[in-house]
Parts: C-alpha cells; sequence; structure tokens
C-alpha cells in the first residue's frame, strides 16, 4: 500500500504518529497483535479500507 501511495516509511510516520519502527513490525508481518486505533490511523492517512491492510492466513501462532 505505501508503494501504490508512493510514501515512505518515514511519511507515513509522521502522518500517522506511529513510530517508523512500529511501521516495520506491522510491515515485515512480525507484529502479534494490532491495535484498532493504529489499522484506523494506517487507514486514515492511506485513504483505504482495512481490508487493504489484513489479509487472513493459517498461519500458526508461536
Amino acid at each position: 500500500m505505501l508503494a501504490r501511495r508512493r510514501l515512505s516509511i518515514v511519511e507515513l510516520s509522521d502522518r500517522t504518529g506511529i513510530s517508523v519502527r512500529d511501521l516495520e513490525i506491522l510491515r515485515d508481518q512480525k507484529a502479534m497483535a494490532l491495535r484498532l486505533k493504529t489499522l484506523d490511523a494506517l487507514c486514515r492517512a492511506l485513504h483505504c479500507e482495512p481490508a487493504d491492510l489484513i489479509a487472513y492466513g493459517e498461519n500458526e501462532v508461536e
């Protein structure tokens, strides 16, 4: 979604108030949880719907 919007992770951080490190964790799919407030901020900044950012997969949680 960042590439589609031609945004850097630093620009997204500035728009959302979410740290670059936390955005990197989300981008790299290393996050164990996602707050609705964070999802809302991302969707507003990227002008998208939650389904554009989240995909369901049958991954095991460790």
